[in-house]
This record gives structure tokens, C-alpha cells and sequence, in this order.
């Protein structure tokens, strides 16, 4: 059935409203407590103090570490548990280091589904764009959705998160060439480490011991293959191929 509001007593000690509750027993002393009136006020001068003391912009936070890129706005392209961490650890650390923690703003993904169920993400933002519903490919793992909510909202980054499509290159590409910050690693990266036979390919390139896999043969003298990347930091396809059973 729930537990009851304790009543609030203005000016009084804050667990006045609980005496009610002791069936008869004597109620509490909270008379070496402080007034709800003046542990408010105790905290919001705390609050003040350490925003200001701390207090700066994004681009005064950036620039004094030499950088020229201040990120203000960002898409949190997931859902769930990982849109909820992220929003809440960004705003502690806009907090810790600017002194607001509303000094970064966040746009969220949301489906009829997150909606419906009134998922906390949705509620931490500052707002949301709606996206298809049903299953990830027509959402959070649909890079045109991703790049369209993005640049209608005039976001500069995009948090992928994990899973969905933090782990498509194509979705750090075009965004970086969009000249959107993907907050993860570069596509070819990705591409590399992203894909099972590609990591492989390179570890047994980088003479890391494998365990006998399709492509632990077919390289020189017939040994692992090995593969020298492409201008743009990727396994060549034809290297890819011999190792890709079909």
C-alpha cells in the first residue's frame, strides 16, 4: 500500500511530521536539530559557494586546457540504463568542474515504448525527439535516424553508448565529417577492433598468439594472415575475405 508523506511543518524541525507516526511513544527530540528554514538556507549557501568558486563557461573550461572545440549540446542516441548513467555522470562532472551542472545540454532518443513507461532518461533530459518504434534497427541502431535527429537539433556530439550502433563505424564517420563529435573511437578503429575477423587479423599481424581459427592459415608460407591497413586504417578486403568462411 505504500508509506504515508510525513507532514512538513515550515520553520519547524524537519521530522515534526513524523511524531505522528510513534502510536503513543514519546516523539523524538529534535530540538538540538536544525530548522528546516535554516538547513535550507545552510545548503543553498553551500551550493552558491561552490558554484562560484568553480564557476566557468564550456569555452573558458576548454580553451584553458588548449582546446577550440566546446561541446554544449549533445544527442544521447541509446536508451534505458545507458542513456540515464550518461546523462546523470555528464551533469556530476558539469557540476565538479564548471560549477552547473545545466552547463551541457542533453537531447534524448525516445520511442513510444520509453514513453509509455516513462523511462527516467526521458525525464533527465532537456528534451526529446520521439523515434520510430518496434525493434533498434528503426531507432538507436538506425544511423540515418541518428544523423537526422542530430543535425535537426543542432547537437555537437552524439553519445552512442553500448550496444545499438556505438559500434558502427558508419555512424562515427558521418558524423565526424558533419563535423559532429562522435563521443567514442574514430571509424576505423571501429572497423578494426569492431569486427571479430578484423581483430584477429590484426593481432595475428601484431604477432599475438590466436587459437585455430578460419584465418590462422592462407597468409605467407601458408602461416596466419597478416594485413597491412589501408590508407584509411582498415583490414584490406581481399585479406578480409580469405579469412571470412561463406
Amino acid at each position: 500500500a505504500g508509506f504515508a508523506t510525513p507532514a512538513f511543518v515550515p520553520g519547524g524541525p524537519p521530522f515534526a511530521g513524523l511524531q505522528q507516526r510513534n502510536n503513543g511513544n514519546a516523539a523524538p527530540d529534535v530540538s538540538t536539530l536544525p530548522t528546516a528554514t535554516s538547513l535550507s538556507a545552510t545548503l543553498e549557501e553551500d551550493a552558491v559557494s561552490s558554484s562560484s568558486s568553480t564557476g566557468t563557461s564550456v569555452e573558458d573550461y576548454v580553451k584553458s586546457r588548449g582546446g577550440n572545440r566546446p561541446i554544449k549540446k549533445v544527442l544521447i542516441a541509446n536508451n534505458g540504463m545507458a542513456a540515464t548513467k550518461a546523462i546523470l555522470s555528464m551533469r556530476q562532472w558539469a557540476y565538479m568542474e564548471l560549477g552547473d551542472e545545466r552547463a551541457i545540454q542533453f537531447v534524448a532518443m525516445a520511442t513510444a515504448e520509453d514513453l509509455k513507461a516513462n523511462a527516467e532518461f526521458t525525464r533527465l533530459a532537456d528534451s526529446f525527439v520521439e523515434v520510430p518504434a518496434g525493434k533498434n534497427l528503426n531507432n538507436y541502431a538506425n544511423v540515418d535516424v541518428i544523423v537526422k535527429v542530430a543535425t535537426e537539433n543542432d547537437v555537437d556530439a552524439v553519445w552512442p553508448g553500448w550496444g545499438h550502433a556505438s559500434e558502427n563505424p558508419v555512424l562515427s564517420n558521418t558524423l565526424n565529417g558533419m563535423g559532429i563529435k562522435f563521443i567514442g573511437p574514430t571509424g576505423p578503429v571501429m572497423s578494426v577492433l569492431g569486427d571479430k575477423i578484423a581483430a584477429n587479423i590484426l593481432a595475428q599481424t601484431a604477432k599475438v598468439a590466436s587459437i585455430p581459427w578460419s584465418g590462422s592459415y592462407g597468409g605467407p608460407d601458408d602461416g596466419p594472415l597478416v594485413a597491412e591497413l589501408t590508407e584509411e586504417g582498415t583490414i584490406p578486403d581481399e585479406t578480409f575475405e580469405k579469412a571470412t568462411c561463406r
